[in-house]
């Protein structure tokens, strides 16, 4: 195979002062080979592998791991860290927030930032979640649910929350807190579960315990007091709604939006009935205590919440004691029924309600709660993070990159070198001898050859191109070998033969000419 020119090693000849320069290069790669390997140690020695995080984390945060801002110089530092994968939020999604004391179903969600109107009405659309709190979102509706059959109290509360400049997301939510005797039903024993008895967990200053004591306790109101034969016809179910909320106040209308009563006879009156009235008192309680409750967990700060500030609490929560005419020790809240965690109403007190206005139990306490710190969706989100690698794993990294960076800065120095040789390289002469005109004649006869070679391939297919390329092609045309020549019909002293197209086949008189001798040999 004829190597190409434009391969060839520039510099034929031995550097000048070569033991400087072999001196310079160990001294070099002396120096700069434990370097590229701690570089390498300290740039493979992490790998990035996904995890679950509890918070959302943008690529703007600062890296601060083993291999991170607290051991790297600040050049071989990872600029950032990739951003967690994005939660989607849409209709029909249920989910809590970090207070973790209700469940909350998405009811509907309005990118407020544009506008999808389709045959004039704006389209609902999934939207993408990243940590956003939900501080700003408040109780806007709420309704009350008597079932005599099923023998509960709920309150289905809506939450609207109406987006902010950072997260112009409209959503609308809703959770339902369902009271019952049942524990498996009630809401209060579906959250500790069976087994757990609320009165060990005295000692806790968990605000989390206090909203669920007053909750225990003002639903007993309820559930006592409903199921006392208190009417001609006892009521098969109630229903009670209030909508359009202030958060500002966050106070409930003195007269209800919509408001049922079904007897068990099966009447229905078109206006809630008047003897109803009686328990009035028993259904604004245990609204009241349940919406103040989820704006506490929301983390609303806007709203007025008896929680916060206890002041607001005999303002909103009224004592509920019996009406005339009913005696309160018998058809009132009291009772064989009793509270799952707290038991028996005090002797002095009729219900719950004016136990906490006036003397609230010890194991109860009524107090000015801080709320949760923050509040955002209660969830996790798959994250990059870097980690350290496994020992042969390093290993093989390093290795394979030092590898690599030893070569790259050998074919630089080399490079160098070769520059700098040829510049402090002192002047040579051209020789005239004959054998130097012979190795110069082989030199020109192998490039001819080439030339001819890479002429004769343009009439020639790929595959053929490709295999003379790498050296294994077939005998040019109109190429002679000094093998097959007479020694007495080539002019000059025989070349030893290598394998390879010598010269191409020419009269006598030019190859006499060409060797710049007479023909009798004479000079």
């Amino acid at each position: 195979m004829v190597p190409l020119p434009f391969l060839e090693y520039t510099l034929s000849h031995p550097h000048p002062k070569g033991h400087w320069f072999l001196l310079a290069t160990v001294i070099v790669f002396l120096a700069t080979t434990p370097l590229l390997i701690l570089v390498n140690f300290a740039t493979l020695g992490f790998e990035l592998v996904p995890s679950l995080q509890t918070e959302w984390r943008s690529h703007t945060v600062p890296l601060e791991t083993l291999w991170g801002t607290r051991r790297l110089p600040p050049l071989l530092r990872p600029r950032t860290i990739p951003r967690c994968e994005p939660k989607e939020l849409g209709r029909g999604d249920s989910f809590r927030v970090t207070g973790s004391l209700f469940d909350y179903t998405v009811m509907s969600t309005w990118n407020q930032s544009h506008r999808s109107l389709a045959a004039g009405v704006q389209e609902q659309e999934r939207v993408a979640y990243k940590g956003e709190s939900f501080a700003d979102c408040f109780v806007s509706t709420a309704r009350y649910d008597y079932s005599l059959s099923e023998q509960t109290h709920s309150v289905i509360a809506g939450v609207r929350c109406p987006g902010y400049k950072e997260y112009p997301i409209e959503i609308t939510m809703q959770t339902t807190v369902t009271f019952s005797w049942e524990l498996t039903k009630d809401f209060i024993g579906q959250y500790y579960g069976g087994g757990l008895d609320l009165l060990n967990l005295t000692e806790t200053s968990d605000y989390r315990k206090t909203v669920l004591a007053v909750l225990d306790v003002i639903a007993s109101d309820a559930l006592g007091i409903l199921q006392k034969r208190n009417l001609s016809v006892p009521p098969l179910s109630i229903r009670v709604f209030f909508r359009n909320l202030d958060p500002d106040t966050a106070i409930l209308p003195d007269r209800a939006t919509t408001s049922r009563m079904t007897y068990v006879n099966g009447t229905q009156p078109d206006s809630y009935p008047a003897e109803g009235f009686i328990y009035t008192n028993t259904i604004y309680n245990l609204v009241y205590v349940v919406m103040d409750a989820i704006n506490l967990d929301l983390g609303n700060t806007r709203s007025p919440n008896m929680f916060r500030n206890i002041s607001r609490f005999p303002q909103v929560v009224f004592n509920n004691q019996a009406p005339s005419g009913i005696n309160s020790e018998t058809n009132w809240s009291k009772g064989l029924i009793q509270s799952f965690y707290y038991g028996h109403i005090p002797d002095q007190y009729q219900t719950w309600a004016e136990t906490l206005r006036k003397d609230p139990p010890a194991n109860i306490t009524l107090a000015n709660l801080s709320g949760p710190n923050k509040s955002t969706m209660a969830t996790t989100y798959l994250c990059p993070t870097y980690e350290l690698k496994p020992t042969n794993a390093l290993l093989t990294s390093v290795f394979v990159g030092s590898s690599t960076m030893i070569l790259s800065v050998w074919g630089a120095w080399m490079f160098f070198t070769a520059f700098l040789a040829r510049k402090i390289m002192a002047p040579q002469v051209i020789c005239y001898c004959d054998d130097c005109k012979a190795r110069r004649l082989k030199e020109a006869m192998r490039t001819e050859a080439f030339r001819r070679r890479t002429a004769n391939q343009n009439n020639t297919g790929f595959f053929t191109r490709l295999m003379a390329r790498m050296g294994v092609e077939g005998r040019p045309k109109n190429i002679i070998y000094p093998a097959d020549l007479d020694p007495e019909d080539q002019g000059y002293d025989t070349i030893p033969h290598s394998g390879r197209p010598m010269l191409e086949h020419m009269p006598d008189s030019k190859k006499v000419s060409d060797l710049g001798g007479s023909a009798t040999g004479e000079k």
